[in-house]
């Protein structure tokens, strides 16, 4: 894809991060996903890790692992994925064609997570996901147990 065909994908996409897919061009996101970065203290390097990135929407974070040197990630997502929310998987599949990435998505809400359906990670993001749930408690007592 060239430049200018990456601008006009993007146009088409309401996004929720801010995603830098090189050429000059950054997605409008409205989170400051990149101030969070210093706040949930991502290592600078993960080599050799796996990442769980839950409720990765456009997935900004996912592909930071990825870019941060984790070997496998795997971004995953329900809400905005399957239309509860006001997102769509669009940005994710953009951005991941447009940065030849290798991050793995799976539509799954959080309550069907286990380490049958998805493995187990060294590292796990659940970054703005909490507060979309029905029954939190349940994701918080009841997961990997």
């Amino acid at each position: 894809m060239d430049p200018q065909e990456i601008r006009e994908h993007v146009k088409r996409i309401e996004w929720f991060h801010s995603i830098d897919l090189g050429h000059g061009i950054v997605t409008p996101g409205r989170d400051r996903s990149s101030e969070k970065l210093e706040w949930i203290q991502l290592p600078a390097h993960l080599d050799g890790c796996t990442v769980l990135d839950i409720g990765a929407w456009d997935g900004f974070f996912s592909f930071e692992a990825e870019r941060r040197g984790a070997r496998r990630v795997l971004a995953v997502d329900s809400y905005c994925w399957g239309g509860e929310g006001w997102g769509t998987q669009g940005g994710f599949n953009l951005a991941r064609r447009v940065l030849s990435s290798h991050v793995e998505d799976c539509e799954i809400e959080v309550l069907d997570l286990s380490p049958e359906r998805v493995g187990t990670f060294d590292v796990v993001l659940f970054l703005g996901v909490l507060y979309h749930m029905k029954h939190p408690q349940a994701a918080l007592l009841d997961s990997w147990s």
